[in-house]
């Protein structure tokens, strides 16, 4: 099977331009004439009107079809101006996108998981080369550094979500792929309440496809203490924007970690901190290798339970805090390692 060349120039765009995984999911997600001529038209943004005249397709047949693709999450429309669409510009928006819906063919779940486990790793060397920057950032646990009266503006989950006009919920992507396919493994995330979140027009545009719940910042705040009591790893937006999104993530789903644990790649930003360890007041509970899902921390099993200490990998580390949350005796702490200006505006 060859890929449709009015789809090669997406594809290439994507990083799969001989694909031919990439090219059947394409196939599904626009099965048709009407679809694939507005998938070649949106080279660039472009609103309604300008679409009609580039497909030549009538205007009412065309604003029918874009809103289908962009409730199936084949194609994306900006809030500003509200008639503007364009296609996801990375691989992994079109995955997200595209999983969530509720009528998702199973068959594009086992073919996102192919390209992601079995293709991915050959574009490990191009992103190094092109130093693209990593997309979503973690964020501390604000409970495990708010005794060393930092300014968390921009590494507060909560005040993200208490100072937000929209927030929607949605199914976690990664969550919904690796249950489909058979691969979730004890995943410690609740299974009947949804925690990836937005706010303002990234959440209206969850509600505008009919994939998001509405939330109110109340809701939104204790859905993030959920998340840390699961032990799950908060990951914000790389920069500084009214329009957020947070993952709650996972090692067993998550397809972020999976590219740092297996493809050797880092599509995170670390947070400004890092853990600080003191063998001399170190159990050896294990609490905290449980919980790391950077697998930044070991104990060695060999040894005899009353010298086991925790090993701790500092350059691995991510500054989740998740390690520090839960550990009894206090030996693991978080440094600020990294200043404010450390993380982008743009």
């Amino acid at each position: 099977m060859t890929m449709a060349d009015e789809f090669k120039a997406y594809a290439k765009k994507l990083g799969f331009p001989e694909s031919e995984t990439m090219g059947r999911i394409l196939d599904i997600l626009f099965p048709d004439e009407i679809s694939r001529k507005i998938a070649q038209a949106l080279h660039k943004p472009v609103r309604i009107g300008e679409l009609a005249e580039i497909t030549a397709i009538p205007l009412d047949v065309l604003q029918e079809t874009a809103e289908q693709l962009f409730c199936r999450g084949a194609i994306a429309r900006y809030l500003d101006p509200p008639d503007q669409y364009r296609l996801y510009p990375a691989m992994i928006e079109l995955r997200d996108a595209t999983v969530i819906h509720p009528d998702c063919p199973q068959a594009l779940f086992e073919l996102w998981e192919q390209l992601i486990t079995k293709e991915l790793a050959d574009l490990t060397p191009y992103w190094k080369e092109k130093n693209v920057p990593e997309m979503l950032r973690v964020v501390p646990i604000e409970e495990t550094v708010a005794s060393q009266n930092l300014i968390l503006d921009v590494d507060s989950a909560r005040q993200i979500f208490r100072e937000a006009e929209v927030i929607a919920a949605m199914p976690c992507p990664c969550r919904l792929q690796a249950r489909r396919v058979g691969k979730e493994v004890d995943c410690p995330a609740p299974d009947d309440i949804d925690l990836c979140m937005q706010t303002n027009n990234f959440a209206r545009a969850m509600l505008a496809r009919g994939v998001g719940e509405r939330l109110s910042n109340e809701e939104a705040l204790r859905r993030i203490e959920l998340a840390e009591d699961a032990g799950l790893v908060h990951q914000v937006r790389n920069n500084i924007k009214e329009d957020m999104m947070m993952c709650n993530c996972c090692s067993c789903c998550c397809s972020g970690l999976y590219m740092i644990h297996h493809l050797d790649y880092t599509p995170y930003a670390k947070s400004r901190f890092r853990v600080a360890f003191d063998a001399s007041l170190c159990n050896g509970c294990g609490l905290c290798v449980k919980r790391c899902h950077f697998f930044a921390i070991d104990i060695d099993k060999n040894l005899k339970p009353k010298e086991r200490v925790a090993q701790v990998d500092y350059d691995k580390c991510y500054g989740c805090g998740l390690c520090t949350l839960k550990c009894p005796t206090q030996a693991l702490t978080m440094m600020e390692v990294r200043p404010r200006e450390a993380v982008r505006t743009t």
